[in-house]
């Protein structure tokens, strides 16, 4: 990357000029802005590549904490304060699909202390759920578990889940909960978590999954499908997966495909082996390479590693291998 050098008194002077216009705080309009670019970044977040919206989010962060520092209004630092929360929550988010978990796990700690500070169940609700999502893509269940209801308890002890979209945080931690509930064979605690995701749900007043911030009933089946794939009801899922393609928004690569991989496996473990493997390179050629990286990738991996011995050398089982091995660059031949 070029670097632009400016000169000593030219940036003296910008620097001086930046520091009287922020002396008193943001303006109105300043506000707006930051607020209006964190919604741009949840539109965005569910349609371009994680490893190129990390630069920009952790470089709006570096831009936020000066302007946080000099800002003088109690009303106006509360605004910068949930800016703030919400942006570390969406760097989590990023690093959650990059699957770089010691990353993750700094980051969720930031958005938490933010989120605390400015004392807004919704916002703390939604950030908590990016946390319990962290933790349970790193496998960490028990943790995941323990976030995702706390996220809950904070919306069900207040009114929040009643205006606009508060429920949404509680939507994300109730589906989640199901998922790593599943994955410990709890069935009885899998399905009165998605009871209650299905009651957040209908406290939304305009449910959607276009942005970071929303969601809707195509996101509810993908997570129920993978709920009811690790209890092991196949027909279950595969209604849950019919019902969450038809639903998911086309340029939605990530809940596309995750939904498309968690069918691989029901088709694998439906004695297809096969066309699993067929499913899952077909998943993966559709998307880029950048796509591909993180959790997708780690995903379509369990997909052949779950592959029998008897199709381990098919045409798409080998394809598959290779497409994850140049993903991943990863020195595990599971086809040996």
């Amino acid at each position: 990357m070029a670097v632009v050098t400016i000169g000593v008194p030219s940036a003296e002077a910008s620097c001086q000029a930046l520091h009287e216009l922020l002396a008193h705080g943001p303006s109105a309009a300043g506000l707006d802005d930051w607020e209006q670019a964190i919604w741009r970044y949840g539109r965005a977040a569910k349609d371009r590549p994680p490893s190129l919206m990390l630069a920009d989010l952790v470089a709006d962060f570096d831009s936020l904490v000066p302007v946080m520092t000099i800002c003088r209004s109690s009303a106006a630092l509360r605004r910068l304060t949930r800016v703030a929360a919400q942006l570390a929550g969406l760097v989590c988010l990023t690093l959650i699909k990059l699957d770089d978990r010691t990353a993750f796990r700094r980051w969720a700690r930031t958005a938490r202390l933010a989120a605390a500070e400015v004392d807004d169940p919704a916002t703390q609700a939604w950030v908590l759920a990016q946390e319990a999502y962290g933790h349970f893509y790193s496998r960490d269940l028990h943790e995941a578990i323990t976030v995702s209801e706390e996220a809950q308890a904070l919306l069900l002890a207040s009114s929040t889940r009643h205006v606009g979209n508060g429920a949404v945080g509680g939507a994300l931690a109730a589906a989640l909960e199901a998922r790593a509930q599943a994955a410990f064979g709890r069935a009885d605690a899998t399905q009165a978590a998605l009871r209650r995701t299905e009651q957040m749900l209908a406290c939304l007043e305009q449910p959607t999954a276009l942005t970071a911030f929303g969601y809707d009933e195509a996101q509810l089946r993908f997570h129920e499908s993978n709920a009811l794939a690790h209890l092991g009801d196949v027909a279950g899922a595969w209604s849950a997966q019919e019902r969450a393609l038809e639903l998911v928004a086309a340029d939605d690569y990530m809940d596309r495909s995750m939904t498309l991989l968690d069918r691989a496996l029901c088709v694998l473990h439906g004695g297809d082996p096969a066309t699993a493997m067929t499913l899952g390179r077909d998943c993966l050629l559709s998307l880029s390479h950048e796509q591909r990286r993180g959790i997708i990738a780690g995903r379509a991996w369990q997909v052949l590693e779950s592959v029998p011995v008897t199709v381990r050398q098919h045409p798409a089982t080998v394809e598959l291998h290779e497409l994850l091995m140049t993903t991943t660059a990863r020195s595990k031949d599971v086809l040996s």
